[in-house]
């Protein structure tokens, strides 16, 4: 066996003179695996909290947006609906008008952004999973209906038993009195959907016709939303939208549509982890205490080693790899804890979210590799500072 491991092995498992170098070696241990256990599971938390919103908000954000260069409205022409029906790679496409309006519904007034979709939409997009109440409906015998985001409802008091009508006011461009300025349209809702905060107090989803009849665009639409089979090919299938269509038409897919839903979510992780490597890191000075106090109390080991031949290279080698023992000890018992509670949480969600209307009962948790070894590469690498600097200068004092 390598000699420092095992002076080193000794060392943390034998009995000291004094029984405080004992205590303080378990307290550090403790703290590196609470430490660990801690930034597995909360961050796992957090994968978790933004796999649901990702998914809440999936069936309203495309994976690709075709829209004009200028102007809000456009007619695609038919090489552009040829391009995506012959394109293996996308599940559906929708034509979209989408443009802010604003709605009264009693004596309460409110900006909206209308979204004007096709009949097939819910169907394509899986969005019949966001209704919260009511039945999606766009259009019946008796007219047309809309489907309005749960902040909107809130907001003005909306009803779906009701018998009054949302009425739809925009500017008329072509309007050559005062009087008739605003397109004015009544509409009854049909259902309330619940997606995102930013999502529910804004939008209102209406049939592409009654949208392109209340801003007077004739059959010009706004855009056309692409879902693809596998979200991974985005990059990819943009690229090849671009090539073929850039000299005519924008394309976005959903991180530059949505940059500051998905640049929170990082910064919010990030942040969080940062705070808890801080925790941590405050942590680690037991590391220190540890070592030192260990250090002087085998400082007559010291001189026999040097008696022995060892240089004070490989006598710094046996007390860091101390430290190294205490840090991965911890962070190895850590790591199986976070898991373990992880894969509970998941299978049987014993933490609640409490009392509330929620989309889910218990806070979800998803583990990603990519985030334990991070977790377990810094970890490391802090009880590895922690050991290797105090043990040097001591060492380096104390052994000559």
């Amino acid at each position: 066996m390598h000699l420092p491991l095992f002076i080193a092995k000794r060392y943390l498992f034998s009995k000291k003179k004094q029984n405080a170098i004992n205590i303080i070696s378990a307290i550090s241990v403790v703290g590196v695996m609470i430490g660990t256990t801690a930034l597995i599971v909360i961050l796992s938390v957090f994968n978790g909290i933004d796999l649901l919103l990702q998914k809440s908000t999936d069936s309203f954000t495309p994976d690709l947006v075709i829209s004009p260069f200028q102007g809000k409205y456009t007619s695609f022409d038919s090489a552009v609906y040829s391009l995506l029906r012959n394109n293996p790679a996308m599940v559906y496409y929708n034509n979209i008008v989408e443009e802010k309006a604003l709605v009264k519904y009693g004596d309460k007034l409110s900006p909206v952004t209308v979204k004007g979709v096709e009949a097939d939409y819910a169907e394509h997009t899986a969005f019949e999973n966001n209704i919260v109440q009511g039945e999606f409906q766009l259009k019946t015998e008796e007219g047309y209906k809309s489907v309005v985001g749960y902040g909107v409802a809130a907001e003005l008091g909306i009803g779906l038993q009701f018998l009054t009508p949302m009425v739809f006011y925009y500017p008329d461009k072509k309007a050559v009195s005062g009087r008739a300025a605003l397109n004015t349209e009544r509409l009854y809702p049909s259902a309330f959907f619940s997606s995102q905060q930013d999502i529910d107090g804004q939008y209102v989803l209406t049939d592409l016709g009654f949208a392109q009849q209340l801003f007077g665009i004739g059959n010009r639409i706004s855009k056309i939303e692409i879902k693809l089979k596998e979200s991974g090919r985005i990059p990819e299938i943009k690229k090849e939208l671009q090539t073929q269509l850039a000299d005519r038409y924008k394309i976005q897919d959903k991180y530059e549509l949505n940059k500051a839903f998905y640049a929170m979510m990082k910064s919010e992780k990030l942040a969080v982890f940062l705070i808890l490597l801080f925790i941590l890191l405050i942590a680690s000075f037991n590391i220190i205490g540890s070592i030192s106090m260990l250090i002087l109390d085998k400082k007559e080991d010291l001189s026999i080693y040097k008696a022995m031949g060892l240089t004070n290279r490989k006598m710094i080698a046996i007390f860091k790899t101390e430290g190294n023992l205490i840090t991965s000890t911890g962070a190895f018992i850590g790591l199986v804890l976070g898991v373990t509670l992880c894969l509970l949480q998941e299978k049987y969600g014993f933490i609640t979210l409490g009392d509330g209307s929620y989309i889910i009962t218990a806070y979800p948790v998803k583990i990603v590799f990519s985030d334990i070894w991070w977790i377990m590469l810094t970890v490391l690498m802090i009880g590895y500072a922690a050991s290797y600097f105090p043990v040097r200068y001591l060492i380096n004092k104390l052994a000559k």
